[in-house]
């Protein structure tokens, strides 16, 4: 099992999807997919015609989040960009740390204070 990061999900018995954010030894980092891709993409407001958010006008707040992991779960069942693994293979080889909030989250090496 070769997990890549931020590339692979993981699907819990319950249908939960998560992504991988850090891989220290055996060690994985992952959060919540849906949590992840509402942090993906940064918002512009300032442009004159939103073009951005155009396709969204009038959805909620969520959707472009669960459109992103619609495709990279969709991706990694076809195995085109990504695998998708059970939590249960996942920690027969590998220790996982669960973070809930992304925004929390610095990589090891981004923030000296983390190093």
């Amino acid at each position: 099992m070769n997990i890549e990061i931020n590339k692979d999900l993981i699907e819990d018995e319950r249908g939960n999807l998560y992504r991988v954010v850090q891989l220290e030894g055996d060690t994985l980092t992952v959060v919540n997919a849906f949590v992840e891709a509402s942090f993906r993409e940064i918002l512009s407001f300032n442009k004159s015609e939103n073009e951005q958010l155009a396709a969204y006008e009038g959805e909620y707040v969520g959707k472009q989040a669960m459109d992103m992991v619609r495709h990279d779960y969709v991706y990694a069942l076809k195995e085109m960009d990504g695998r998708l693994y059970t939590l249960q293979d996942v920690e027969q080889v590998y220790h996982v740390d669960f973070i809930k909030m992304i925004e929390f989250f610095r990589p090891k090496g981004l923030n000296s204070s983390n190093d």
